[in-house]
């Protein structure tokens, strides 16, 4: 069923190389700044900014990556999609980072709310980066393919977004005391479209599997950075600080992985 267009050159030699080694470099980024959160965490250190600093440069350092694709590209429409993504994302990681950095800024305020709406546009692209023309709305390429019936495409979809819902309706009462009635449920419907439309593109094999495996993992990631994120935002004692920690396990994952998602890994 894949439907990638195989002019993209297979990734090799001493390109391949130095992907890995700034794929190494971004594991040591990743490392060291998780590693000052906690000790900031468990040892009561005040003013240290180095993880606030050094993690938009792990989504600057996934960026280089994805503008590294070039001509291993899974194809010319893919990577461009790619590229606006990251576009968005890396001021968008800037601008999160300098919310929390910053004194008098809330998760309430402009500057936030303004990386959300760049958090979406990031969204808009990569849904439709992994659509590949979202050839399961069809009714015929479901015959051709043995899809039984269009409920067959919806129903993981629906159960991410309840999922999704269940987590906001137990927190709904301090999601309105921070201001986030409005861009949590329109944001929430963005992350959960992202993780099910990249989940179809492994059943449904619109990728290569190395390439489609990356694209779906990062896409999870991404719905679980979303949930614990907004356990951060809205401020609810020692559970927020913990998950203000293990925010950026699962969105460094999404940065990388999202990144070498776009390179052509295998002729298939």
């Amino acid at each position: 069923m894949a439907t990638t267009s195989p002019t993209g050159e297979l990734l090799t030699g001493s390109k391949k190389k130095l992907v890995f080694a700034i794929l190494g470099a971004a594991l040591l980024l990743a490392g060291s700044f998780l590693a000052v959160d906690w000790m900031v965490y468990l040892y009561g250190i005040r003013g240290n900014l180095y993880p606030g600093i050094a993690k938009p440069c792990l989504t600057l350092l996934s960026m280089v990556l994805v503008l590294m694709i070039g001509s291993n590209c899974l194809d010319r429409r893919d990577r461009t999609l790619l590229i606006l993504a990251f576009c968005c994302m890396l001021p968008t990681d800037v601008i999160m980072s300098a919310v929390v950095l910053i004194p008098g800024m809330t998760v309430g305020g402009w500057l936030f709310m303004a990386g959300g709406v760049l958090s979406i546009l990031a969204h808009i692209c990569l849904i439709v980066r992994f659509g590949r023309g979202f050839p399961y709305f069809k009714k015929e390429w479901r015959d051709a393919n043995g899809i039984a019936s269009l409920w067959s495409v919806l129903w993981p979809g629906i159960l991410i977004l309840a999922s999704a819902v269940l987590v906001m309706a137990v927190l709904w009462d301090d999601i309105l005391r921070v201001g986030h009635q409005v861009i949590g449920p329109v944001y929430t419907a963005f992350f959960c479209a992202t993780a099910w439309l990249a989940w179809l593109t492994v059943r449904f094999r619109l990728y290569p599997a190395p390439n489609a495996w990356m694209a779906a993992l990062a896409a999870t990631c991404w719905y679980l950075t979303e949930i614990t994120g907004e356990i951060y935002n809205i401020g609810i004692g020692e559970i927020s600080l913990v998950m203000f920690r293990i925010v950026w396990v699962f969105y460094g994952t999404t940065v990388v992985l999202m990144a070498l998602s776009g390179f052509r890994w295998t002729r298939e």
